[in-house]
């Protein structure tokens, strides 16, 4: 058995990367909101431009939590 093969059938090792989804998702959100509550980003980049790219890293966020949830649900 490989090392590939006992990481991906391994339960530990698919809890792991499920909490590692969520919390990615979660600091992706954070990062958002972060960037559009400073002024100095804003005034660099124009307001459009950070809330467009906010916006697409809340939406990969939620993505991402929501893969690790149905991971988490599915492993057990």
């Amino acid at each position: 058995m490989d090392v590939n093969e006992r990481n991906t059938t391994n339960n530990a090792y698919k809890q792991f990367r499920s909490s590692i989804d969520m919390a990615m998702g979660v600091m992706y959100i954070v990062i958002s909101a972060y960037a559009t509550k400073m002024n100095f980003i804003i005034a660099a980049y124009g307001r459009t431009t950070v809330w467009v790219i906010a916006s697409l890293f809340i939406a990969y966020g939620i993505f991402r939590i929501i893969r690790g949830v149905l991971s988490f649900r599915k492993r057990g």
